[in-house]
């Protein structure tokens, strides 16, 4: 007998193979009988164009088919704005010209009604446009438009949501490395532009640091200029209400009067050459070839968009075929024609491979460029690009709200508005020569920087191979400024420093005792805490010091490991496993500023006595800098008695660089050393881990297979 739910799932099988069958036999499902109907062009739509009185220009197209109204702001503005010791002022200002709401309308309030009434504002801002946006029901229009214009008008910038917007940044910034392709193309960026150029800056700690209110204010009285601006609604309204509506709530507002933005100029083509980024803690690599690319009102884009799907758009193209469909050689490939609206983009043809292939997929891709632009591209080929972009420019404007929303962009950044018609039109005219002339125009094959980024000494050649002139860059991220007020390294100092150590040592069962750990089983429970939810896990360390390390955590949803053999990191969970960048760092730091490391060696650190004891909860604590190349920003406290009992360092915490803070207590005997049984860290002041000590083993032998990767 079968049981019940395998009958019901037998029966829905055969049910839907029935219909399956049914629909082959009929014939108006024949595929040989399907015709494919013609392209349809982007729709026409004739907004109402008007201008209030201060200049504000406005698109109104009605629709009634649901009761919702959407709106669009734009304006251009510049990078030329930010000033080069304050990059990410731009993201912070927009961001916060919401989040913070206005004086009338503080953010939080303003979370509140919009939530309430199933309505959003959002606001941004660019390197070369700023918008302003809303969606709401109908009957809400009035109300959410008049706190639009609120917060344009008289932003307030409270300085806890500046600094909730840095918090954002200090993320970005620590994990902008992790990801290779976005690293590839930020460097390309810099490639084809100059590092120094406005449009490849990126925000550093000490740049987001050095942001505050007033630059905000400043930067928002530029941006936002009514003179300048164009806005688009679309939706249940009628034109004549809508109009007092934003008479009422925009039409006096008289702006700062700042003048148009300048742009920088465009950037000339440079000398062929490559740079390479050095990145240790990856075992694939990535490259990229890039030079400054073209504007999207070059009567070359249609050809040029057809070109860069041909080259590197899909799984047909040129790129895919070649080095990783042929030759298996890419996790990833494609390329990018150079087009920006404003200013010239930038060309790219890039690809991800492992190590021990950089240098001949690189060669691969520099060969497919250059082939590119020496004949012209096959009938099938140039027929299946060519569809595939007049495919997706139909899809991207299904609504007239698109073709609406990009026409007031257009306004704002000086474009036509047939620009959508005459890109249209240009498409049905491109052929495979003049693709081929258009790239011949715009790819420039001896003049293309070649970035490559990864792990040199697992390369299949060298880099000079590529016959180019090599460049290294430096991609390592610029740590925050010290916060330490460090007097002179006086012998004074230095000598007290390491007599607080040698005591702290001594305390804790000597060096010697410390120095014959060679390895250690740890067994903890932990209470965790992140994001305001809390979790109670089981840790096991087995560490063979001082740099084969595995850590198995017992988790509500499962068993998640993670280990080094001393080679590389990897990391297991829910059946999955990968390899862990940046492990053998972590574990470098681990070891610098551990226990056995501190006691078992003490004479080989440099400690420095400052002069300020530090006072918490009542309990003033002698405090010692300890100089380290892994460890930065790391100072010992020890307390009255001696005992090591605190010790503080810079981290990566959830949410970017973090003042880490380790309290060491419940000392008790171990064998021959005296060992912390309770341990808190705390991060930016905030509860972490708290762990307490179950079980400690020292040295014990583990088998080398415990710490390598599993082959599956």
């Amino acid at each position: 007998m079968m049981h019940p739910r395998t009958i019901i799932g037998v029966a829905l099988a055969l049910a839907c193979a029935a219909g399956v069958s049914h629909a082959q036999l009929d014939p108006r499902y024949d595929p040989k009988r399907l015709t494919t109907p013609p392209l349809r062009r982007v729709q026409t739509v004739t907004p109402e164009r008007f201008v209030l009185k201060n200049g504000l220009v406005v698109f109104l197209l009605e629709n009634h088919d649901l009761p919702v109204v959407a709106g669009q702001a734009n304006v251009r503005t510049t990078p030329t704005w930010i000033p080069n010791d304050k990059v990410g002022l731009g993201g912070i200002t927009g961001q916060v010209i919401r989040s913070g709401g206005s004086a009338r309308h503080p953010g939080d309030a303003l979370d509140d009604r919009l939530a309430a009434i199933g309505a959003s504002i959002g606001t941004s801002i660019g390197s070369d446009v700023a918008t302003a946006s809303f969606r709401c029901l109908s009957d809400n229009t009035g109300e959410v438009v008049g706190l639009l214009a609120d917060i344009l008008r008289a932003p307030a910038f409270p300085d806890d949501k500046i600094e909730l917007a840095r918090v954002g940044l200090r993320r970005a910034i620590a994990g902008r490395n992790d990801e290779m392709l976005q690293m590839l193309f930020r460097v390309a960026a810099e490639a084809a532009f100059g590092k120094d150029s406005p449009f490849s800056r990126k925000p550093e700690y000490a740049t987001v640091e050095a942001i505050r209110r007033e630059d905000c204010l400043q930067l928002h009285a530029k941006v936002y200029e009514p003179s300048r601006m164009v806005l688009a609604v679309y939706g249940d309204f009628k034109s004549d209400d809508m109009k007092k509506v934003l008479a009422a709530t925009l039409g006096d507002w008289k702006g700062a009067g700042s003048p148009a933005p300048v742009l920088p100029p465009p950037p000339a083509m440079g000398r062929a050459r490559l740079m390479f980024a050095p990145k240790e803690d990856v075992t694939q690599s990535g490259m990229v070839l890039t030079h400054p690319g073209f504007r999207a009102d070059d009567p070359d884009y249609p050809a040029m968009d057809v070109y860069q799907t041909a080259l590197g758009g899909g799984f047909q193209s040129r790129l895919v075929n070649r080095i990783r469909t042929e030759r298996g050689l890419a996790y990833g490939t494609g390329a990018r024609a150079g087009e920006d609206y404003q200013r010239p983009g930038v060309f790219l043809a890039y690809c991800l491979t492992r190590s021990d292939s950089t240098m001949v997929a690189l060669g691969l891709v520099r060969e497919e460029v250059r082939k590119s632009i020496e004949a012209p591209f096959t009938n099938e080929e140039l027929q299946r690009a060519k569809e595939s972009v007049q495919n997706q420019f139909v899809f991207n404007f299904e609504q007239p709200s698109d073709v609406l929303f990009r026409a007031g962009y257009f306004e704002a950044i000086g474009y036509p508005q047939d620009f959508l018609d005459r890109y249209q039109k240009g498409l049905e005219a491109v052929t495979a020569v003049s693709v081929l002339e258009a790239a011949r125009r715009r790819v420039h094959p001896d003049q293309l920087v070649a970035v490559v980024v990864g792990k040199e000494k697992d390369f299949d050649a060298p880099l000079t191979s590529a016959g180019l002139p090599v460049e290294r860059v430096d991609i390592s991220i610029p740590p925050p400024a010290s916060k330490l007020a460090l007097g002179a390294a006086t012998p004074e100092a230095l000598a007290r420093g390491r007599e607080w150590l040698k005591r702290a040592a001594e305390l804790a069962g000597g060096s010697a005792a410390w120095a014959a750990i060679r390895s250690v089983s740890l067994e903890e429970d932990q209470q965790v805490s992140m994001q305001g939810q809390n979790m109670s896990l089981k840790a096991t360390t087995s560490w063979a010091l001082p740099d084969h390390r595995r850590v198995v955590r017992q988790l509500p949803m499962g068993e998640m490991i993670e280990a080094s053999d001393g080679k590389a990191g990897w990391m297991s969970m829910m059946g999955q496993i990968q390899e862990q960048a940046g492990a053998l760092d972590n574990l470098r730091q681990g070891w610098e500023r551990s226990l056995y490391r501190l006691f078992g060696h003490p004479e080989t650190l440099e400690l420095q006595a400052l002069p300020e004891p530090q006072t918490v909860d009542g309990t003033s604590y002698r405090v010692a800098f300890v100089k380290s190349e892994a460890v930065k920003e790391w100072t010992l406290g020890f307390a009255p008695d001696g005992h090591l009992a605190r010790m503080e360092y810079q981290a990566k915490g959830p949410a970017g660089p973090a003042r880490a803070t380790v309290t060491l207590s419940d000392w008790r005997g171990e064998g021959n050393v005296q060992f912390p049984h309770g341990t808190a860290v705390l991060m930016d002041g905030k509860p972490l881990v708290d762990s307490k000590l179950t079980a400690v083993r020292f040295n014990p032998v583990f088998p080398d297979s415990l710490f390598s990767k599993p082959n599956r």
